[in-house]
Order: structure tokens, then C-alpha cells, then sequence
């Protein structure tokens, strides 16, 4: 493999000896590994894969339960696929699914929206996946409580980022989804917003499952309720048309305590720069529109 510096000796050695010779794909991206995963060629055929490292053993946990007991439910070619794992250095070894994250407003409305209607349609099959124990029902029922208690510490961090009337609204929505029942459960992504991806002829499918697990299904709407859904609201609807249902009156209220959490933790974790001045931004606004919705 060339640039064997970018990639520990043992998980090159590892990897090589599982597959053969490899090189770096063309086109990889430059802040792969910094990711921890790199994108390979075998030098046979041309074939790509890709290695992954995860950053802690519980995730290298959960991303490898998510391909061994719920992935093939997405159907062949929407996900990644396990070849092997070396537990000792963290290590994954997948099939490569080229693709880019979804699109953004600059995307035609119309093709915009079936892409929304397409993944929640495959977010469903995963929300569908694996078979939870009682114990990963146990844990379920106190998934929203323990989120709520996080709120503190990036309520914290933010504080001269919100105005006394943000953080107010922000512990209101805390305090009820202490209060919630029992709500659906499902095998979540954890991070949908970059997991999903769209390839070519607009074929979407589903990577990066560190962050996966049983949990209340509403936890997988956050981020994307933060970021496409906020510009262009309807297709939150073409997402849940897709779905398949539509959230109950608990999970809606659900959703607005963990979207202004999501954006508290924006708030708490902004820097400087342009990118990170949007997502401020942008938090600002689902706060904003959180308060003209909520009636304390």
C-alpha cells in the first residue's frame, strides 16, 4: 500500500492479508483519515473497500452489531458490507459505497423531494431491524431521560450564546420529555444527516453506524429537523410519507425537546469560522421557531 504512514502497520498488514495488495483509491478524500477510515484499491482488480478504525471500543461495538444483526435488512447494495473486523486495533474491513451525503437546496424541489421520500422509506427498514432483548427495551424506556439530563452541561457551554428566554424554553422542553411514555422503538441511526448517502442515479443508502442502537425511533429526526428539513420544511413531510406513518402527539413533542437540544449542543461546540457560524446560526433559528411553538 502507498502512503503507509497514513494507515497503522498492523491494520495494513491485517487488511492486505485478507484482501492483497492495496493502494489508496483515486479520489479519496483528503480528511479520511483524520475521520478514521480510509478508502483502498486492490491492485488485482480495481476493486475499492473501505477501512475503518472507530475512535472507541464502544463504538467499534455498535458499528459492528449494526452490520452482523440489522444492516441486511436495508437490502442489497443500500449499505455497506462487513468483510471481516480486528478487534484488537478497533478495526472494520467494508465494501466501498461511493457517495456523497444529501443534497442541498440547490438540488431541483422536485428531485429534492423524492430523495426524502426515498430515505424515509429506508430509514423504516432499519427502524424495523434486529431483534431487541429486554434489556435493550430496559435501556430504551430511559433514553429520553438520560438526553434530558444532558442538556446541563451544554446549556453550560452556550449560555452567553442564549438569552435567558432560549434557556428557559430549552429546560421547558427538557422537563417534558423527562415526563414522556413509552414511546415506539427502533433500531436507530444515531446520525442520519451524514449517514445518509446518495450515489449514482440518485440510489440513497446508509453508512457509519457507530453511533447505531435500540432506542425511542424520534432520536434519528434531530439532526435532520436541524439541518434540510429546516430551509425547506416540506420535506419533512416527504420524509415521513416515506416513513410510513406519521409521529404520534408524544413524539412530536419529543421531537421539539431533542431538535432544541441538538441545537444547544451547536450552540456549545461553535468556533469561528464559516461553517461553524452557519450551524450557529442556524441553531438560533430552530430556537426561534421552537418558541413560537411551544406554550409553556
Amino acid at each position: 500500500m502507498t502512503e503507509p504512514t497514513l494507515l497503522p502497520e498492523p491494520v495494513r498488514t491485517w487488511a492486505e492479508k485478507k484482501l492483497g495488495t492495496l493502494g489508496p483509491a483515486p479520489g479519496s478524500s483528503a480528511d479520511g483519515p483524520s475521520r478514521g477510515s480510509w478508502r483502498v484499491v486492490r491492485a488485482d482488480d480495481n476493486a475499492r473497500f473501505v477501512i475503518k478504525i472507530a475512535r472507541t471500543p464502544a463504538g467499534y461495538t455498535r458499528e459492528t452489531f449494526a452490520y452482523r444483526h440489522a444492516v441486511s435488512a436495508l437490502g442489497a447494495g443500500n449499505a455497506p458490507r462487513l468483510l471481516a473486523t480486528f478487534p484488537s486495533h478497533l478495526a472494520l474491513l467494508l465494501t466501498d459505497l461511493p457517495g456523497l451525503p444529501l443534497p442541498g437546496p440547490r438540488m431541483k424541489p422536485a428531485a429534492l423531494r423524492r430523495i426524502h421520500w426515498r430515505s424515509g422509506a429506508l430509514v423504516a427498514r432499519l427502524h424495523h431491524a434486529g431483534r431487541p432483548t429486554a434489556a435493550d427495551h430496559e435501556e430504551a424506556t430511559t433514553a429520553l431521560s438520560r438526553l434530558a439530563d444532558d442538556a446541563g452541561p451544554h446549556l453550560d457551554a452556550a449560555e452567553d450564546r442564549l438569552s435567558t428566554d432560549e434557556q428557559k424554553l430549552v429546560l421547558l422542553l427538557m422537563d417534558r420529555l423527562r415526563i414522556l411514555g413509552r414511546l415506539p422503538l427502533g433500531f436507530v441511526h444515531g446520525c442520519l444527516e451524514s449517514g445518509l448517502v446518495r450515489g449514482p442515479e440518485a440510489h440513497l443508502s446508509l453508512r457509519d453506524f457507530e453511533e447505531s442502537g435500540f432506542a425511542p425511533a424520534v432520536v434519528d429526526f434531530a439532526r435532520l429537523a436541524c439541518g434540510p428539513w429546516l430551509a425547506r420544511p416540506r420535506l419533512r413531510n416527504d420524509f415521513f410519507s416515506g416513513y410510513g406513518r406519521a409521529l404520534s402527539t408524544d413524539e412530536r413533542l419529543a421531537l421539539r425537546a431533542l431538535t432544541a437540544l441538538h441545537a444547544v449542543r451547536t450552540l456549545a461546540a461553535a468556533g469561528s469560522g464559516p461553517g461553524h457560524r452557519q450551524a450557529a446560526e442556524d441553531a438560533r433559528v430552530v430556537l426561534a421557531r421552537l418558541d413560537e411553538e411551544v406554550t409553556p
